[in-house]
């Protein structure tokens, strides 16, 4: 007969102390109590370990009862609050209380976002998914308390929450996987736990994305309805089809980033999306649409696209185009898959078949070409046809 594997205990089942008595055996005096060894805890075999407080330097029996029985119930109630004299001692990060782990994280990221090393858009999901993670553990039966415990079977957990419990697509549960994978690095650089239990989680397969291109018959249909109900909006959809410029970085454009000798606009490294300065190509045909809407006779430190699409002195929010974009699509009675970020879709494969897979990419500012390769349409594959009679040594 094969004896059964121990089963792991969970934190909560684990016995974290005794209370405190006061003993008095022959001349000593003293109170000692039982608190969770962290040592032991970290071998994975927890286990209690006495801590004793002598009393005999009070040489005044009363006196020394008294202090013997006030020490006594002070460390009850510290105890029932989680107080371990062992774990401070330690000094092991691993054993801070996870809480206050989670608070100097999202301090940290704060101090990205204001250092200008993190994007608004970055923060503002970081602090979502965090909030989420805290709305998960404390919804636990068995809530984790110390960092220690942030561990594979706890993330995978939280992962089957969001994915299961929550009802999110696997594109929703991979980002949380990539944002806790984040956070398990800055625990570990920290001293938190000893690895990065997110490495190995594996991501689930997505289905094909949502967002389709637009075909030729609707892009003209679009120009054709925004020249009559609202060109300012065409002008931004013109600059996001041809400058492949994202709809984030579009609201942070200033006039002054607009070269009319050079026909270019400059994408600086504190907008971009990949931390770097770039120059885009801006066709003539969007220069006569700007210098019709006139609008290089605006100051350059106005952004070129305000609240109602035109220049401004105050910072629009990139809602604004999804927000317009869902009035357009309705009203042409499209389908949800075309969205603003369709028309970069549509501008990129466009561009593949004008100018070319490698000036599309420099255009997109992508990292290589295959990243632009994925949004070749199926009809631009092409076969060689010098291979069809070909005939080699076999």
């Amino acid at each position: 007969m094969f004896s059964e594997p121990k089963r792991k205990l969970n934190f909560s089942e684990i016995e974290k102390y005794r209370l405190p008595i006061y003993c008095r055996k022959g001349k000593e005096k003293y109170v000692y109590f039982y608190v969770l060894d962290p040592e032991s805890v970290m071998d994975g075999s927890p286990r209690l370990r006495r801590v004793r407080k002598k009393f005999n330097y009070i040489h005044n029996k009363k006196e020394r009862d008294e202090a013997a029985l006030r020490f006594r119930d002070e460390v009850a109630i510290k105890l029932k609050q989680g107080w371990n004299p062992l774990i401070q001692e330690s000094g092991k990060k691993g054993f801070t209380i996870i809480t206050t782990v989670l608070d100097r994280y999202e301090h940290y990221i704060k101090k990205l976002l204001k250092d200008n090393v993190m994007k608004p858009k970055t923060v503002t999901d970081y602090m979502s998914r965090l909030r989420t993670l805290s709305a998960y553990n404390e919804q636990l039966e068995q809530k984790i308390v110390y960092a220690y415990q942030f561990d594979r079977n706890y993330i995978e957990g939280f992962l089957e929450w969001v994915y299961v419990d929550k009802d999110t697509s696997p594109r929703t549960r991979n980002n949380y996987l990539r944002w806790v994978s984040s956070l398990c690095t800055y625990l570990y650089n920290n001293g938190y736990i000893t690895a990065n239990s997110a490495e190995r989680i594996p991501l689930l397969r997505e289905d094909d994305k949502k967002r389709k291109t637009l075909t030729q018959q609707d892009l003209k249909k679009l120009k054709e309805y925004l020249e009559i109900r609202n060109s300012d909006f065409l002008l931004a959809c013109l600059v996001h089809y041809y400058t492949l410029i994202r709809p984030c970085e579009m609201c942070s454009i200033r006039i002054d980033d607009i070269n009319l000798a050079e026909q270019t606009i400059f994408v600086s490294k504190d907008i971009s999306k990949n931390r770097k300065d770039a120059k885009v190509t801006l066709p003539a045909k969007v220069i006569h649409m700007m210098l019709d809407k006139k609008v290089f006779s605006y100051p350059g430190n106005f952004y070129l696209f305000g609240r109602q699409f035109t220049p401004s002195e105050h910072k629009s929010d990139a809602r604004i185009f999804r927000e317009e974009w869902a009035k357009v699509r309705e009203a042409l009675q499209w389908p949800d898959c075309y969205q603003f970020y369709s028309l970069k879709d549509t501008g990129i494969t466009d561009a593949i078949d004008r100018v070319g897979l490698t000036i599309a990419k420099d255009q997109a500012r992508h990292s290589s070409v295959v990243t632009t390769n994925k949004y070749v349409r199926k009809e631009q594959l092409k076969a060689h046809p010098e291979l069809k009679n070909y005939e080699g040594n076999l």
